[in-house]
This record gives C-alpha cells, structure tokens and sequence, in this order.
C-alpha cells in the first residue's frame, strides 16, 4: 500500500487517470498543469468530444440537439485559440461525429439509460481515485459503460483501456454486479464499437505506473524538483502557443 500523503504533498488527491496518464506518458504537461497548476486551456479536439457526448445525451433521453448550436458554441468557446484553421475543421466535423454516434444510441434505445457523467470512486493500492463516466446502461443482470471517443482517425488506444480497468472496478464495487465496458470510437466517416476485456497484467500496470510516481514525488520537495527531473524536447509536437510561456516560465527555455 501507498503512503497517500507522497501524493498529498504535491496536492494530487484525489489521483485520477488522467493525472496518471499524464504523468507516464507527458510528463511536461503534467509538471505544467498538475504540479505547477498551470491552466493551458483546452483545444478542439478536447472540447468537441465532450460537446458530442453533450448532443449523444440529449438524443437518449428524447431531445433532438441542435447541430448549429453546438458548432457555435464551439466557436464562441475558442474564440481566441491560436490555431483558427483546426478550430475550423473541427467546427465542420460536430455534426460527422453525430451522425456516427446514431448507432450507438440505435443499439442501446431500448435500455435504461443508468447515468451520464457519473462520478465514481475507489481506492487503489492505498490511493483514492476520482473519475466520471460517460453513459451507463441498465442491462437488469450487470452495467454497460459506454465511452464515447472522437477521433480523426479510426484507432484506439491502450491508455482507453487501462482507464475503463479503473472505471470498472469503481463501478463493480458501487453496484455490487457485472459491469461491462465498451468503447464507441467515431471519426468523420466511420464508427466502430469494441468491447473490452482485461487480464491481471492491466492491474499490475496500473499498480506500477502508481508506484513510480509515489517513487519520484517521494524524493521531491518543491515543483522545482521535479522539474529538474524532466527537460522538455522543443521539438516536440505538443508545444504551441498556449503552453510554450508555462514552459519559459518554468523551464527558461
């Protein structure tokens, strides 16, 4: 077990896997946004996918969206977003991802809808986790979740299923019953529906990743610390105008 107050120190609690996910795989957004608390806004791929579950909900439980609102609202949001010409394009692609959304709602109509964006709760190896779920669907017997991805392209990832792993767990032991996960993945043009299964291995990944962050912060004092640790590539692909000052700032370079 975890000592949680190696995470209590940085003001990490409650963990959750987008904090994980980060810190394992960028981890100069996260000394950025999580230990210097940097606020980077958000992009367009990020916003469009939570406006597309926001449009998903409102089909489900009998409301048919307005297309031109939400693309509005997107663009109104991002107003200021350095990059106009993806703003655009994503603007565009709101009513193609809809429309590739339909035969999830085709498939499960005629299920209760259980929760949409519904905080759950757990504890692993000593740290609790916060999340929240896109949609759950009362099958009687067990839960189907549901988690509802927007992409360019038709891929996903490993991270997808190492989040729904803890997703499942919180929600086995909220509801005492089988609990089944899948993902929607929708681009453009296509859609496809994976169900998910998982082994011991994805537990013990979880695990790792958790101790080799309680590892590092264990011999950290101050965010200077950890920053020391981590030089960021100026190549990379992630840096633009909206983190490259959080970087000056902290790095100098």
């Amino acid at each position: 077990m975890l000592d949680q107050k190696v995470f209590e120190k940085f003001d990490l609690l409650p963990m959750s896997f987008s904090k994980l996910n980060s810190f394992s795989n960028y981890p100069c957004q996260f000394i950025i946004n999580k230990i210097y608390k940097i606020d980077t806004g958000t992009n367009p791929a990020m916003r469009v996918g939570h406006l597309v579950e926001e449009m998903l909900h409102e089909k489900i439980i009998g409301k048919e969206p307005d297309l031109a609102l939400y693309q509005n609202k997107l663009e109104e949001e991002l107003c200021d977003y350095h990059d106009q010409s993806r703003l655009n394009d994503y603007i565009d692609y709101i009513p193609k991802f809809y429309k590739q959304c339909l035969p999830l709602f085709d498939y499960y109509g005629n299920y209760q809808l259980q929760s949409y964006q519904e905080e759950i709760k757990t504890n692993i190896i000593g740290v609790d986790f916060i999340g929240y779920t896109d949609f759950i669907f009362d099958l009687d017997d067990s839960l189907n979740v549901i988690d509802l991805k927007t992409r360019k392209r038709m891929t996903y990832n490993h991270s997808d299923k190492l989040q729904q792993w803890v997703y499942r767990k919180a929600l086995e032991e909220k509801y005492k019953k089988p609990v089944h996960t899948n993902l929607h993945v929708v681009t453009p043009t296509r859609y496809q529906r994976v169900e998910l299964e998982f082994n011991d291995d994805i537990e013990i990944e979880i695990h790792n990743k958790l101790k080799g962050m309680a590892s590092l912060l264990q011999k950290c004092n101050t965010p200077e610390d950890i920053a020391l640790l981590y030089q960021p590539n100026l190549d990379g692909w992630e840096w633009n105008e909206q983190n490259i000052p959080a970087r000056k700032q902290i790095w100098g370079i």
